[in-house]
């Protein structure tokens, strides 16, 4: 890279200076590093830094990649030869509460907003776990909480402020740039602007949230799928249904816990004790699957702001992580059966499969069509999380996901991109989008940045960029 002083007050690592591993590496949540590393670490303080940072990148030629921070599997913003863009200090919430909207930097994490919100009375679907930042988390569509019935966090993105590879801050909403705002919700690490600051529409924070849950033996896996699926039926959308098949290491377990489970969370997000009742009758007045669950949990109620922390319980910190996403048309039974034996030869009792069916079973139909990029959905979504601590597993761990990929794909009609291994096999990027929506995304991505400054979707070694 053209060795050349920087025009702004950014301050910049590169290698050899001390600090700069640590500013590489100190800010991914994933231990399994990818390979190659940037050129620079660069944190821009101000707006202005940044659009300092996008010029001087281009004048010497050099590719920029964005971090917000979070969880991002794929360390999407560790690019060989780039410059990394760290926005850590971007992370200011100005709430109004009359208007019901808030303004938030890209670095503000999940737990952190959920808190200075309750404190007003309102709520915004955050992600499921709180340690995340709201940058990527929308920028990739965002599967927040409630999200049956708040619709992904991505149609809660009322404007947003960007610094285009030209240098140029816009501001994208409907009404402003709207192909650029139809760009942003929903294409990911693709997007090809560097986010400020997002205008977030609110919600009424839910008074009443209540969650119930059931543990049953591995054993009973099609009989509580086969439940679940008819309960979820007549669940209101207000009502969210996890399914975890988890082994002997997850959260709670004990040397005398049945060692691999099935385990089915249902939240209900509602206003009062009445509504939240009425929000779970189906679960009440259906007999259940049959077989006795080991534990449970009749609607406890939980605070909005704590919501995150049981799920970020099973992400340890200090691990080493592989995911994938796969959305499917079967339901929950006939998605999830033929893992049923694969989960007990994993090779770490700390891994464990999730799924779901947004807004019970009608998640083909939640999303709004044509107004963002975010459009792939269909009935049942799973998500194999592969964690493990030691180096030496991972050959193991891998070979355990590609056998999970093998019965998986065959049955898949696309791919969550926020969580999908993205290096693993480039079809995740074109599937993580409905019908003709991936071709206007390349097409609007080469519009925006015509000169590919930007680093865009990674890639499997060896792949070439994809062009419209």
């Amino acid at each position: 890279m053209p060795e050349t002083a920087p025009t702004g007050s950014y301050s910049r690592l590169t290698p050899g200076d001390a600090g700069f591993v640590e500013a590489v590496s100190g800010g991914l949540f994933n231990s399994l590093r990818v390979d190659g590393e940037p050129d620079a670490v660069v944190v821009p303080r101000t707006e202005a830094d940044v659009v300092a940072i996008v010029r001087d990148a281009a004048r010497t030629a050099t590719k920029v990649a964005i971090r917000s921070g979070g969880h991002s599997w794929v360390a999407s913003s560790v690019r060989e030869g780039s410059i990394l863009v760290d926005l850590a200090a971007f992370d200011a919430i100005d709430v109004d509460v009359e208007a019901r909207t808030a303004r938030v930097g890209p670095a503000v994490r999940g737990q952190r907003l959920s808190k200075e919100l309750v404190a007003h009375g309102l709520a915004f679907p955050v992600g499921h776990c709180g340690n995340p930042a709201l940058g990527g988390f929308l920028l990739g569509g965002g599967l927040g909480v409630n999200w049956g019935h708040w619709l992904p966090s991505c149609f809660s993105i009322r404007s947003m402020r960007v610094v285009l590879s030209s240098g140029e801050v816009v501001v994208a909403s409907e009404t402003s740039n709207p192909e650029l705002f139809w760009l942003a919700r929903g294409s990911g690490p693709g997007f090809p602007g560097i986010v400020t600051e997002f205008e977030l529409d609110l919600q009424p924070l839910p008074a009443a949230i209540r969650l119930s849950s059931w543990m049953f033996a591995l054993a009973d896996l099609a009989a509580v799928t086969s439940w679940v699926t008819r309960v979820s039926a007549a669940l209101p959308s207000n009502v969210e249904v996890s399914l975890v098949v988890a082994g002997p290491q997850r959260p709670g377990a004990s040397a005398d816990s049945e060692p691999f489970i099935v385990g089915v969370v249902a939240t209900a997000f509602t206003a009062d004790e009445a509504e939240a009742a009425e929000a779970l009758h189906a679960f009440a007045t259906d007999r259940g699957p049959g077989v006795s669950p080991l534990e449970y949990l009749d609607a406890v109620p939980v605070a909005f702001d704590t919501v995150h922390e049981a799920v970020d319980a099973t992400y340890p910190e200090g691990y080493r992580y592989l995911a994938d996403t796969f959305w499917s048309p079967l339901d929950l039974g006939a998605a999830l059966e033929p893992l049923a034996e694969l989960i007990t030869r994993a090779p770490s009792g700390v891994s464990y499969i999730l799924s779901g069916m947004p807004k019970n079973g009608d998640g083909a139909n939640l999303v709004p069509k044509g107004v963002a990029a975010y459009g792939m959905h269909d009935k049942t979504l799973v998500v194999p999380y592969v964690i493990w601590a030691d180096e030496s597993d991972d050959a193991a761990n891998l070979a355990w996901l590609n056998e999970l990929r093998a019965v998986l794909e065959p049955v898949s009609s696309g791919h969550f991109m926020s969580e999908a291994d993205l290096r693993h096999d480039a079809s995740r990027v074109s599937r993580s989008f409905a019908g003709d929506d991936g071709e206007r995304v390349l097409r609007l991505i080469r519009q925006f940045d015509p000169d590919s400054l930007f680093c865009g979707f990674p890639r499997p070694a060896g792949v070439a960029e994809p062009t419209p």
